[in-house]
């Protein structure tokens, strides 16, 4: 079967989980997987970041213009005219670069590789049958809702986590091209290290559906209860080298002061170090996507904090101890709970692991993928 992915490329975690993936399937399959990327708008410059110009890869760059809602409606229409515009070019130098690609995967993101690229993907001719990994819905979409039954074009369509596909039916997606398949994990040694500390993944976005301040105010309370035993916060995500300023603010506003530590955007196996460190990982979204830092903890020992959004419940099963959403209190109860009970947290951990073994590793990911190819493959001919 000839493979190739569409995704981003650069140096965070969807260019780890594309990685990850198309290393797998390449164990599977026998053959390479081939990569077709571009610059993503993520705030990275227009070049191929150092850690993957070593990479497989048939990269182009073009302007990014990316979905703004302007208070002007002329501005508005305008801007988004242009930005069609420039994501149907983008679109069709995907298809310049298919090849004799028997499966398409186009891994849908945000910026350049969001919905508006894949709807115009998905308007074009191909030979290929097309796959989109859809890893969470961008604002184009759901601002402009009807755009989303042009998914039906596609051959197949993989999320990570049930409630987006309930969310996709409810744009009126067909839920039976829809597979759920989580994000896969790298499941490396545990680390004999002492362990320390809860960890916090804020994504790209570290103030939208987060929990970020719902985290803020409970370890406040952590640190009434706890005093100088509070453990100390470390915080990571994809925003780039430097701590948001508005999140900077309400963690000192909070009193924390010293017990954060701002680690921002740190490659994938720096992360790994961190997980095999933490004795917690706490992630209190409201919405996004959780599974990345799910699968971190998971397999590599720090027992997880987490509500039942964002993929959670799919990700680490009943290996977590869940807690409700914007809730500050109950947050706080669970961490102090954990933090002094460790046959409770050795407990979640070792079922952590095991769920991480069966059920996340990138081989099972990969089959999972596969069958979805086929299924793909076999739907092509009714088009």
């Amino acid at each position: 079967m000839n493979v190739k992915i569409i995704s981003c490329w650069f140096a965070t975690s969807y260019g780890a989980y594309t990685d990850g993936l198309r290393r797998a399937l390449e164990r599977r399959l026998g053959s390479e997987v081939g990569i077709i990327a571009t610059n993503c708008g993520c705030d990275d410059p227009i070049a191929i970041h150092k850690q993957f110009q070593d990479r497989r890869c048939e990269y182009f760059e073009l302007p990014n213009v990316r979905f703004h809602k302007s208070t002007s409606p002329l501005k508005y229409w305008l801007r988004t005219q242009v930005r069609s515009l420039v994501c149907w070019e983008r679109a069709r130098r995907f298809h310049r670069h298919d090849g004799a690609a028997e499966v398409l995967h186009f891994q849908q993101i945000l910026n350049a590789t969001g919905s508006a690229t894949v709807f115009h993907w998905l308007g074009m001719p191909s030979r290929a049958a097309r796959v989109v990994t859809v890893h969470e819905l961008d604002p184009y979409q759901l601002d402009f809702p009807k755009t989303n039954l042009r998914y039906n074009r596609a051959d197949r369509i993989i999320v990570h986590f049930q409630e987006l596909k309930d969310s996709l039916g409810q744009l009126g997606v067909d839920a039976e091209r829809i597979d759920v398949v989580p994000h896969g994990v790298e499941i490396r040694p545990l680390s004999d290290e002492p362990r320390e500390g809860i960890i916090f993944y804020g994504g790209h976005h570290l103030e939208s559906g987060k929990g970020f301040y719902t985290l803020l105010d409970a370890i406040r309370l952590v640190k009434e209860r706890l005093g100088a035993r509070t453990p100390r916060l470390t915080i990571h995500g994809h925003w780039g080298a430097t701590s948001p300023d508005q999140a900077l603010r309400a963690s000192r506003e909070t009193g924390l002061g010293d017990g954060v530590r701002w680690l921002n955007e740190i490659g994938l196996d720096a992360a790994v170090g961190e997980y095999q460190r933490a004795l917690l990982c706490v992630l209190p979204y409201t919405g996004s996507f959780a599974g990345y830092p799910a699968g971190l903890a998971t397999a590599h020992g720090a027992a997880v904090i987490g509500t039942h959004r964002a993929g959670l419940p799919d990700h680490v099963g009943d290996a977590a101890r869940f807690v409700a959403e914007n809730d500050a209190g109950e947050l706080a109860a669970a961490i102090v709970e954990l933090l002094g009970d460790e046959a409770a947290r050795c407990d979640l951990v070792a079922r952590g692991r095991a769920r991480a073994e069966a059920v996340l590793g990138w081989d099972q990911i990969a089959a999972r993928t596969l069958e979805s190819y086929r299924r793909a493959i076999e739907l092509r001919p009714q088009h």
